[in-house]
């Protein structure tokens, strides 16, 4: 998904990013993993690195990200709380970058978290 961001002040002061086409231009690329019943684990590869990009991007695409209160839907988290989600599920899988330009790169791997991984088998089980 191509669609550019810009940041925004509320009026409460609170800062939100949202799809606006004056917004700097923004990259997210979706790959379905696995299909669930209720919802479906993507992996998102972000070309661009802004502000709350993969949120926004998710949130836009109509498929927000489980247990975001700032850019989901509410009426979703319920569902996900109710089978044990406690947070945002949003994971970086891995990371690559380079310390410097013609730099090797580096590449760091982090398996995903017990308590997501437990919410993957309850939504598993009732699919």
């Amino acid at each position: 998904m191509a669609a550019p961001l810009r940041k925004n002040q509320l009026a409460s002061g609170e800062r939100v990013v949202r799809v606006d086409p004056t917004g700097k231009p923004s990259v997210s690329l979706f790959r379905p993993l696995v299909h669930y019943r209720q919802a479906t684990l993507v992996e998102i590869r972000l070309l661009t690195g802004r502000t709350h990009q993969a949120r926004v991007h998710a949130a836009h695409a109509g498929h927000p990200i489980a247990g975001d209160e700032k850019y989901g839907s509410p009426e979703f988290n319920r569902r996900m709380r109710a089978d044990g989600l406690t947070r945002l599920f949003l994971h970086a899988h891995s990371l690559r970058f380079r310390l410097e330009p013609g730099g090797p790169p580096i590449r760091v791997e982090a398996p995903l978290e017990d308590e997501l991984q437990a919410l993957l088998e309850r939504i598993k089980r009732n699919s």
